[in-house]
């Protein structure tokens, strides 16, 4: 896989603690996306699926989840397919966020990855309907469908939320829509 970032623990992409994945290539490229840096298919960071679940492993016992976004997750569909069969296998949930409509994942023949997805979030991202106030949407018209009945009870906070790490090394990254970025260069 193609990979623009990994977050070990992630509050913010989905319920509970979870391993987040930013893939890195997007063929759809929204107008006013939030990561144009991972549009291009360079090769960034090349895993392979046995090596993500790996590390995903390791953190099988402080996290509930998986969560794929990016860039275009489906954009790498047979790798995305099989991490989630993984995943699920060992108990974790998984969450993708997708530009795709529901109606494209049927039309690419892509829909078995709906049946190992509990949480997905599908649209484009539209400039003109920008929303800072909901969990994890980035546009209102944007769609979060319950796929199990693992979450089906589960409410989403209409907030907009924010996450800073702080690695080892004193690195800092910013997750997540902050109103404003310019106060949040370091």
């Amino acid at each position: 896989m193609n990979i623009a970032h990994i977050e070990e623990h992630s509050f913010i992409y989905g319920p509970g603690c979870r391993f987040v994945i930013w893939v890195q290539g997007c063929s759809i490229r929204c107008k006013g996306c939030w990561n144009q840096e991972m549009w291009s298919f360079k090769p960034k960071i090349c895993l392979s699926v046995e090596e993500i679940f790996s590390q995903i492993k390791k953190e099988k016992d402080d996290i509930e989840g998986i969560t794929l976004l990016g860039g275009e997750p489906l954009d790498q569909y047979l790798d995305v397919d099989s991490l989630f069969a993984r995943c699920q296998e060992i108990g974790l949930t998984t969450m993708l966020f997708t530009g795709y409509e529901m109606y494209e994942i049927h039309q690419k023949n892509m829909s078995s990855i709906l049946e190992k997805t509990d949480i997905l979030i599908t649209g484009r991202y539209e400039q003109s309907k920008r929303t800072l106030q909901h969990q994890w949407i980035g546009s209102t018209n944007q769609e979060i469908h319950f796929l199990t009945e693992r979450y089906a009870n589960f409410n989403t906070q209409n907030n907009n939320y924010v996450e800073i790490t702080i690695n080892e090394s004193g690195q800092i990254t910013l997750l997540g829509f902050p109103e404003n970025r310019q106060y949040f260069d370091i």
